[in-house]
């Protein structure tokens, strides 16, 4: 069942968990920085220079622009969620090099899928049998049957796999308001994909220092630093995540749900990874863009994220909420 009330704008003051998140966000960002001075060998020299300092910096901006979109009503998180999205499948359209009809096309059918996943989630389950009729007509229409068919191959792709997937975030929202009033749920995913994110990346880092199992990589030909240890930093990290807020959500779950969603998180944040290298190493091109410095573009910053809120959602919807 979904809950029908829309709070279009909320005061995060309210909200009973915000002060708790608060502070794990501020203990959070302090852990990272001495992770980095740890990393810098326990030395300032140069640490506002390096890589990990630039990822540092990407997070001070992008914790507090989740945490707006979480905590104050569907307006400004619609429009944080529609940005990324519209950023990330403009990204698409310049890698890829289809012509700017299907930019604006896909942007359309963001904002209406967006729309519908807030207001009538019911509905949205029809929308990829109209991406697929309206990419094909704008194809058709190119009068070109070699360049429309991959035009809209790869638009048809960016639409299920970026636009219906990263809609899922207002479905788990709507799930949300069905078991608390604090969107605990939600705030846990998106702070334990970060977390599974950073996890990765430190123990893919330690452990190719040290040369242990670093040499197991998943597909080198599309990914060469994906390893099989990155995927188990990819779950230590949601564990982590899951962990930190589990004080609000473990009232309406078992005890042996935090593997699971620690696991799942993981997992599929690590594939989610994957997708999207396999698209850029296709068209050759390292980052799908420049949003923040060191974190690449908007698609390298929500690929796990698009994964993860398909799988959690219906592992709650089908686990939780339905027995």
């Amino acid at each position: 069942m979904i809950e029908k009330e829309i709070l279009l704008f909320t005061n995060p003051l309210l909200n009973p968990i915000f002060g708790e998140v608060v502070l794990r966000m501020i203990i959070g960002c302090g852990a990272g920085f001495i992770l980095i001075f740890i990393l810098n060998k326990c030395t300032l020299k140069n640490i506002f220079e390096s890589k990990l300092w630039n990822i540092y910096k990407g997070w001070l901006i992008l914790i507090p622009l989740y945490c707006a979109g979480i905590f104050f009503g569907w307006i400004t998180g619609g429009l944080i969620i529609l940005s990324f999205i519209i950023i990330a499948l403009w990204e698409v359209v310049k890698i890829a090099n289809i012509p700017v009809v299907y930019g604006y096309v896909l942007s359309l059918l963001a904002a209406s899928t967006l729309f519908v996943a807030i207001f009538s989630p019911h509905m949205l389950s029809l929308f990829p049998l109209l991406y697929f009729a309206l990419l094909c007509f704008t194809a058709v229409r190119s009068n070109d049957a070699e360049k429309g068919f991959y035009n809209s191959s790869v638009s048809l792709f960016a639409a299920i796999w970026i636009v219906f997937g990263l809609s899922h975030i207002a479905l788990l929202a709507h799930l949300n308001s069905t078991l608390d009033a604090t969107n605990a749920l939600l705030f846990m995913v998106i702070f334990a994909v970060t977390l599974s994110d950073i996890g990765a990346y430190v123990f893919g880092k330690f452990f190719q220092k040290i040369g242990f199992l670093n040499q197991y990589t998943i597909a080198s030909n599309i990914s060469p630093n994906k390893t099989y240890i990155g995927i188990v930093g990819h779950v230590i990290g949601a564990s982590v995540g899951v962990w930190a807020m589990w004080f609000a959500v473990g009232g309406y779950m078992h005890g042996y749900n935090f593997l699971i969603l620690a696991v799942l998180i993981g997992v599929f944040g690590s594939i989610g990874g994957m997708i999207n290298s396999l698209f850029k190493r296709y068209f050759h091109v390292k980052d799908s863009g420049a949003l923040l410095a060191g974190h690449g573009g908007a698609l390298d910053r929500i690929d796990s994220t698009i994964r993860v809120v398909v799988v959690v959602y219906y592992y709650f919807y089908f686990f939780i909420i339905l027995p």
